[in-house]
């Protein structure tokens, strides 16, 4: 499994987002949803999407403290250690705890389109990966509360099979809207079920903060 698909399922895990993984020099990279209208159901519809293949960029260094895991209106606690990676999708700030392909990622999107409502947002992620993505299985789908955010789902999930290369991976997307301007943030965390603990998925969801809009 790829980088970019980890990171769709992460996004789609939230590319998930978004799904996550980093086992190779090139990944295939799915762009999330470009927004064009508001449908009845609350959520903008979306766009023509496209999917691209394109090398991994050399890490970059970490940005100095104030600005580590701050993308957008997004900013969630990153463990350290880990390398920051900078890609062109929505997702598109993201930190590696290794280069395996089993290794935890973190993805952060600080603008995944236009939403009101967090399950509308969420739904669209989940979406995106249900179909065609062995052994993903949703355990628990929540509101939680992300300050500076007017809603905010968390969705648990697994994906992969025992049959695969590398694989079952353990992962997790907490989504936040701002009711008032549209504005949506996404994280997505995966890795290994041997190298993701409940803990790991808590600190992160409880780190991530909605900054004001400019």
């Amino acid at each position: 499994m790829s980088t970019a698909a980890r990171l769709a399922l992460a996004p789609a895990a939230l590319t998930l987002t978004l799904v996550l993984a980093a086992c190779g020099p090139e990944s295939e990279i799915s762009d999330a949803p470009q927004t064009t209208g508001a449908d009845a159901g609350g959520t903008m519809t979306e766009g023509p999407t496209e999917s691209r293949v394109q090398d991994l960029p050399t890490a970059t260094e970490a940005p100095d403290s104030s600005e580590r895991g701050v993308t957008g209106r997004a900013q969630v606690e990153v463990p350290e250690g880990w390398t920051e990676r900078r890609f062109d999708d929505a997702f598109s700030l993201r930190y590696l705890a290794g280069e395996g392909a089993r290794d935890p990622m973190l993805a952060i999107a600080g603008d995944y389109g236009s939403f009101y409502g967090a399950r509308a947002a969420v739904s669209t992620l989940i979406a995106q990966i249900q179909v065609g993505t062995p052994g993903f299985t949703i355990h628990s789908q929540e509101d939680i509360e992300v300050e500076g955010a007017t809603s905010a789902v968390r969705v648990d999930f697994s994906f992969g099979t025992p049959e695969d290369e590398d694989g079952v991976f353990d992962a997790m997307w907490v989504v936040a809207v701002d009711n008032t301007t549209g504005d949506t943030i996404a994280v997505a965390y995966s890795g290994g079920d041997d190298q993701v603990e409940d803990k790991d998925l808590d600190r992160v969801a409880d780190s991530l903060r909605m900054l004001p809009a400019p």
